[in-house]
């Protein structure tokens, strides 16, 4: 009797255009751990984890070795990663930050382990606990469910985080009179009503810090006592002095005063109980105003705040249709090469012509040549490139270009002539080249890093350059990925040792004779590039 909701369509969560109540946090959650080891970025080349004193001085690591996440396990244990669940369902969430059930015991919460040694000051002091992770950013990122996100489907309900069914509620609905009075009583009730709908005395605003009445924004969500005690929230007017009701949401699922930010919301005298809870044990449970606030599971709520339909991107201008295979258009010709559509040949897309090898994208054959006019072209850009390096080459703007050339975007003709010439020798070959007319006078991207494309050590082991194609031109895969080939080169001391960094080919362990890497190509694994392409 129980149904698994789910909407058809993907819902659009966004910022609201105010950001009146916009905050970051690096607090993510509090998370099993499995024995996977997800979190296992190597620190020195040596180990996966490190022993630290607090969750500041884990954090400092995750930014020296340039990692966005991190997990503090049992108070002291520190773990780095590049990915926040590199394999989904492997770290499944606790239910809180401080409690967790299991057969009446707490010993799982992220907040109830080995004590920290030392305070920390940039992040939360959650060091987890046995088997248990509290996982964070590294950097302060946006963070849900605190407020203030729009969506479609928002119905502006405030709702209990532990058993999402309930939601804050003003005590005994709308007065018959239509008029909402002071001191109504805020509670947990069922956030629709039998009609499937929500009613008005449960749908809520956050603005400007103010847990506001939808139905009347006049009207707050309030603590009538201007200090830490403990008392059951009510409704009152916003802005009345000597009360409290400017609230601050929390990356930990807590909603607390500004005022005091140790007190804040909870859901009181909801019984402790081994096997979870009914329904008619959480309806009309008071919400107070607590002392202490520390992320207890009772403590926890998600705000879904309604948000106007996502409006339709406007469309695109249908691009005039597309032409391959032509022998001459706008000025350009082939001269020499064109065989009846194949051979090099000129297409013409979005208004501008451009050339390609014979075959492009396929590859092209052996002992070809061509010849290629622009007639009323100031400049062209090298859309795409890869040729067997020496030996396969295309003459234009008085440059010859081979192999894999990269940050060559736009090339002014001048008095270079206004001729391309390709040709291609009688072994091997690669995916082949496509080059469009541009606009003169286009800005040159800015320089990349100088790369050092000096081949040095035994079989070039310390080669450190930047070149991320093979021989046959293609695309290196990163050494991170294991796809689509698996390999084993991650271990943390080749990385570091060989600079397995990025896609940039290297040769560990001495592999090969020179420099390779894994390509993308599914159907070649693995294969040896040049040095000196990077431009």
């Amino acid at each position: 009797w129980r149904n698994a909701i789910y909407r058809t369509e993907p819902a659009i969560w966004t910022i609201k255009t105010s950001k009146n109540m916009f905050k970051n946090g690096t607090y993510i959650g509090c998370y099993k751990d499995d024995g996977n080891r997800q979190y296992d970025s190597y620190f020195d080349g040596k180990k996966t984890w490190q022993r630290v004193t607090s969750v500041d001085e884990c954090g400092a690591l995750a930014k020296k070795w340039d990692k966005p996440y991190f997990a503090m396990q049992v108070g002291s244990e520190c773990r780095l990663g590049s990915k926040l669940f590199p394999e989904k369902g492997k770290y499944p969430p606790r239910y809180a930050t401080t409690q967790f059930f299991s057969g009446g015991t707490y010993q799982y919460a992220c907040q109830k382990g080995k004590r920290l040694s030392k305070t920390s000051k940039q992040y939360p002091n959650y060091g987890g606990n046995g088997w248990t992770n509290s996982v964070y950013h590294t950097n302060p990122s946006p963070y849900y469910p605190a407020a203030y996100w729009d969506s479609p489907a928002g119905d502006s309900t405030i709702r209990f985080a532990f058993a999402r069914a309930f939601c804050l509620n003003i005590a005994g609905g709308k007065p018959k009179d239509g008029k909402w009075k002071a001191n109504a009583k805020i509670v947990l009730w069922p956030c629709v009503n039998k009609k499937d709908k929500v009613d008005n005395n449960m749908q809520f605003e956050v603005e400007d810090g103010y847990i506001k009445l939808k139905d009347d924004t006049r009207w707050c969500v309030t603590k009538q006592t201007p200090r830490d005690t403990n008392e059951q929230l009510t409704l009152q007017k916003c802005g009345t002095k000597g009360m409290w009701q400017k609230i601050s949401t929390n990356d930990d699922m807590t909603i607390t005063w500004v005022a005091s930010p140790k007190s804040g919301f909870n859901v009181w005298n909801i019984p402790g109980r081994k096997n979870g809870f009914n329904g008619w044990q959480i309806r009309s449970k008071p919400v107070y105003s607590y002392v202490n606030v520390d992320g207890y599971w009772n403590e926890l709520f998600a705000i879904q705040s309604a948000g106007p339909p996502t409006p339709k991107p406007t469309p695109a201008p249908t691009p005039p249709p597309g032409h391959k295979g032509l022998k001459a258009a706008l000025g350009w010709k082939v001269e020499k090469g064109w065989k009846r559509g194949k051979g090099c040949t000129i297409q013409v897309w979005g208004g501008a012509p451009c050339a390609v090898s014979p075959n492009y994208p396929k590859g092209y054959g052996n002992g070809e040549k061509c010849v290629v006019s622009m007639a009323r072209t100031k400049a062209v850009t090298v859309v795409d490139f890869s040729t067997e390096k020496y030996f396969d080459h295309l003459k234009i703007a008085g440059k010859k270009l081979s192999g894999a050339p990269v940050n060559l975007k736009s090339l002014e003709l001048g008095k270079a002539g206004h001729k391309m010439v390709w040709s291609s020798d009688f072994y091997l070959g690669s995916t082949g080249w496509k080059v469009c007319k541009t606009k003169a006078g286009v800005p040159k991207p800015p320089p990349k890093p100088k790369c050092d494309e000096t081949l040095k050590g035994h079989k070039d082991r310390d080669y450190r350059g930047c070149q991320t194609r093979t021989k046959t031109g293609r695309k290196c895969q990163k050494w991170a990925d294991q796809k689509p080939h698996k390999h084993g080169h991650m271990s943390g001391w080749k990385v570091k040792h060989y600079g397995l960094h990025g896609a940039a080919c290297r040769n560990p362990d001495n592999l090969l004779r020179t420099i390779w890497c894994y390509t993308t190509d599914p159907k070649m694994k693995k294969e040896e590039c040049y040095s000196g392409d990077y431009a």
